[in-house]
């Protein structure tokens, strides 16, 4: 009896230790590499959701055998001994991860059944324990600092991290970077433009163990810093200027307000989590003063018109997850059901646009009394002048028999001047020369214009093509004018109002309407002051040539009426883009695939299933703004820490800790070193959300001072640079090469804030953080150099290296007249003499002496009678320079 119960008690204990073994061993390696795959997708017909599932396999048979690991179909497949499969897609599984799974098969593959809990009949989507299990949505712990063995290169708990790493691959960190090389890193890295010569000589005369550090605060002190870090949030937000307006340019009239508010916060080192909850709900902040952070609202107030990407910039920009991914299924990748996309949109489908305004309350209702003065008259011009359009475009249709003939004489083989011909005929011009144009275009759709066609081709009698096509476009335009009558009547009266116009309930025959629309304009757009829209369509003044006596009396009163009320209306008042709240919220229903007229269940407004320990508690609070700002800025949250830290490490590092910083999901990157992004997570939150805080942890380690030099045996473990070994050199972005340039010229207008300008203005010698973004159309120096598309919230950067970019070194307007400003600058510095003018120009553009090599090469090229200006150009187009190294 004794025997048998220290039996069962022996396999209660291996029973506990497996399962022990496996959740923290095994799960984590199956959810992290298998799951995108092989949960809810199942490719290749192998489901990974259980052993028994292991066990039966898929189209290549059973995926593991207990207690023979080398014979399992998945250890072969992981470790890249298989001759045909070979997974993850993402490349072969560490060592160490290997081991674990041939571990757990050696022991019989044990996989607690409480892993996969039974679904709750109607419970719809459930997560599993196996994507809860999945590196990013576990809770952030402060690791221990490792010991290594090298601790005399450790300055900052940042290099233990990646000592340890890369102690464990036999590999070492290159050497440090020379002095002026890390200044120069330090000075584009933080505010975006170089350092002075003087700036430079005090650093480098510096040898105290502070000097780095007395460097690194006062640039983090900086205005300059704002602006260069604002920038990389602005990417982010997806900031911009202007509308996406197809048709015409509409800026915003102060979208820079939301771009200054983030370079002061910049600036001030505003709590993130402050900083998040501005963003998406500042009006409801309860605080005492909440107008400083109203302008934060601006990252919903200019959101992209004609398509609903908040949630979707939302999920990108704070949690690195892709929401937007479940608008018309369940995602296909990560634990984001198609209720929980809904249940986000409900929250800004019950916020609405505003204008709040930054001036009194006499002075706005002072500028709305004088617009709706100007509204009111610009109607009663509209409807007048819309009504005389319409009554000319039935008379001018009842003259075609007399048009067509004259067109022929201008058209045919006589090819007489339209002048001439509307003269003789006694026609007016203007008319004449529309149909000349109108009859000449080649797009004509439908039989209409046959029998003109054949007159011009084969000749013939004109008044007769005339007469028939008068009499056709009569007919046409009565069976029109009567449809859209019947419309009109329907909807209880929409004649002025273009909105209700556009509902068509009886139909328009397609050929009929075009041609119809092609004469008289298409009426359901509304009336339309363009020029020579259609034919027989006039509009503005155009119109008013064919008015007289009363009629165009009263039209010429409207309009100076009109013009006398512009004028008096003053300048707008000053205001914020924001959004606000509407009065009732109310839940959305599920679009089923994403298709507005197929309603599904209900979703309430709530936070991610994913990242709520149970099922998400619905946002009671107004529209749950508020709510999910505290959702994503809660310390609890196991993301929001996680993705902040890693673009700023991104930005120093040239690729973040997650190389997809906006997307930490299973698509996503796995983290190159999971305990030192768990480590800066966390002193994130401790130092009171301050990025000041974790700009200090990485620019003061030996990491972010180490030279770009390649070593060549790192190379053969580590040919990506995963383990930070060296640094990376990358190219400029276009904001630091352009701003870099202005400041070693010395034109660099510090002016701070305000309208932006564009970039390619003459006069424009601001930062380019300042420079006018346009969301319609690209400006062309901005998207030669990888500005990212303002449409969409942008993660990182893809820096090229494209001949148009040495063409705009070579050839552009700005460069060369900067470059002229530079050799007036080195001039005044330097004094006389080719030697003094190299070495100072050196000293101004890269923070260093020339080179014996390089002060012969450039004493020469002077000697040679080329200006110090061409001097000038060719350092601004060196690689050195351009690259920040």
């Amino acid at each position: 009896m004794r025997l048998l119960i220290f039996l069962l008690a022996a396999h209660a204990l291996f029973a506990d230790e497996a399962s022990d073994f496996f959740e923290k061993e095994v799960r984590p390696v199956l959810a992290k590499n298998c799951s995108a795959c092989h949960t809810a997708t199942a490719l290749g017909n192998l489901s990974m959701t259980s052993g028994e599932a292991l066990r039966k396999g898929g189209n290549s048979g059973p995926a593991i055998m207990p207690g023979k690991p080398d014979e399992s179909l998945l250890i072969q497949v992981v470790s890249h001994t298989h001759a045909r499969l070979k997974m993850p897609p993402s490349g072969k599984l560490s060592d160490a991860e290997i081991g674990a799974l041939k571990q757990w098969i050696a022991d019989g593959a044990v996989w607690p059944e409480t892993s996969v809990p039974k679904p709750k009949p109607g419970a719809g989507y459930q997560i599993t324990v196996d994507q809860r299990a999945f590196w990013s949505f576990q809770p952030v712990k402060k690791p221990a600092v490792p010991a290594v063995k090298d601790a005399h290169w450790v300055k900052s708990p940042v290099d233990a991290f990646l000592l340890k790493a890369m102690e464990a691959k036999g590999i070492r960190p290159t050497t440090p970077a020379p002095k002026h090389v890390l200044l120069r890193r330090l000075y584009l890295d933080l505010v975006g433009i170089p350092a002075t010569p003087a700036e430079a000589d005090a650093f480098e005369r510096d040898a105290s163990p502070n000097a780095l550090r007395s460097v690194v605060e006062t640039l983090l002190s900086s205005q300059r810093y704002g602006e260069r870090w604002a920038r990389h949030w602005l990417d982010v937000a997806r900031y911009t200027d202007d509308k996406l307006n197809i048709v015409a340019d509409e800026p915003y009239a102060n979208s820079f307000r939301f771009r200054d508010w983030v370079v002061k916060a910049f600036n001030d080192d505003m709590p993130y989590d402050l900083f998040i909850k501005a963003q998406l709900a500042g009006d409801l902040l309860p605080m005492k003063d909440r107008e400083p952070l109203l302008p934060g609202l601006g990252f919903y107030g200019m959101s992209a018109q004609y398509q609903e990407d908040r949630p979707d910039v939302t999920g990108k920009a704070f949690l690195g997850m892709t929401v937007g991914c479940a608008q018309c299924h369940d995602h296909k990748f990560d634990p984001i059901p198609t209720k929980d996309y809904y249940s986000w949109l409900g929250i800004f489908t019950n916020t609405r646009l505003k204008e709040y305004p930054l001036a009194n309350e006499p002075t706005v209702a002072g500028y709305h009394k004088k617009e709706k003065e100007v509204e009111e008259l610009q109607k009663e011009l509209d409807r007048f002048r819309q009504s005389q359009s319409r009554l000319l475009a039935e008379i001018l249709a009842a003259r075609i028999e007399k048009y067509i003939p004259a067109a022929y004489q201008v058209m045919g083989p006589r090819k007489s001047m339209v002048a001439n011909v509307a003269k003789a005929a006694g026609l007016d011009e203007g008319v004449l020369q529309r149909w000349v144009d109108y009859l000449g275009r080649m797009d004509h759709e439908g039989d209409y214009l046959k029998a003109w066609q054949t007159l011009l081709a084969d000749g013939g009698d004109a008044r007769n093509v005339g007469e028939a096509l008068q009499a056709e476009v009569l007919t046409l335009h009565t069976e029109i004018r009567g449809v859209e009558e019947k419309n009109l009547a329907t909807l209880g009266g929409a004649e002025g109002n273009p909105a209700l116009a556009k509902i068509v309930l009886l139909p328009y025959p397609r050929d009929k309407y075009v041609f119809w629309a092609g004469l008289f304009g298409d009426s359901r757009t509304g009336f339309t002051n363009r020029k020579d829209v259609r034919v027989l369509q006039y509009a503005g003044d155009d119109l008013d040539r064919f008015l007289h006596g009363l009629w165009k009396e009263y039209s010429q009163e409207l309009k100076a009426k009109l013009e006398a009320k512009k004028k008096e209306l003053p300048t707008k008042y000053p205001f914020l883009h924001i959004v606000e709240d509407v009065e009732k919220p109310k839940n959305m229903q599920v679009h089923i695939r994403g298709n507005a007229d197929s309603l599904g269940e209900e979703a309430p407004r709530a936070f991610l299933s994913i990242l709520s320990p149970e099922s998400p508690a619905p946002f009671t609070k107004g529209s749950g703004r508020l709510e999910l700002a505290e959702a994503i800025a809660s310390p609890k949250n196991p993301l929001t820490a996680r993705v902040m830290v890693n673009r700023i490490w991104a930005q120093h590092f040239g690729s973040g800790i997650v190389r997809t910083p906006s997307n930490f999901g299973q698509l996503g990157d796995r983290p190159s070193n999971p305990e030192l992004l768990d480590y800066l997570a966390a002193r994130f939150v401790e130092s009171g959300w301050s990025v000041k805080a974790i700009h200090r942890e990485i620019v003061l380690s030996s990491a972010y001072a180490l030279s770009a030099l390649p070593v060549e045996a790192n190379l053969k473990v580590d040919a990506e640079n995963r383990l930070v070994w060296r640094a990376n050199v990358r190219r400029l972005d276009v904001e630091a090469l352009r701003d870099s340039v202005l400041a070693v010229a010395g034109t660099l207008d510090p002016a701070v804030g305000g309208p932006p300008t564009p970039i390619n203005d003459e006069n424009n010698r601001r930062r380019t953080i300042y420079s006018f973004v346009s969301r319609r159309k690209l400006d062309a120096t901005l998207a030669t150099f990888d500005f990212p598309n303002a449409n969409d919230s942008s993660e990182q950067r893809i820096l090229t290296n494209t001949p148009l970019q040495r063409l705009y070194l070579l050839n552009s307007k700005f460069v060369m007249n900067q470059s002229r400003a530079f050799a007036d600058r080195v001039k005044e510095l330097a004094g006389s003499g080719p030697a003094a003018g190299v070495k100072q120009a050196y000293r101004l553009a890269l923070n260093r002496q020339p080179s014996t090599e390089e002060l012969r090469w450039g004493q020469e090229y002077l000697a040679s009678g080329e200006p110090l200006s061409s001097l000038a150009q060719a350092i601004f187009s060196s690689n050195e320079f351009l690259y920040r190294q």
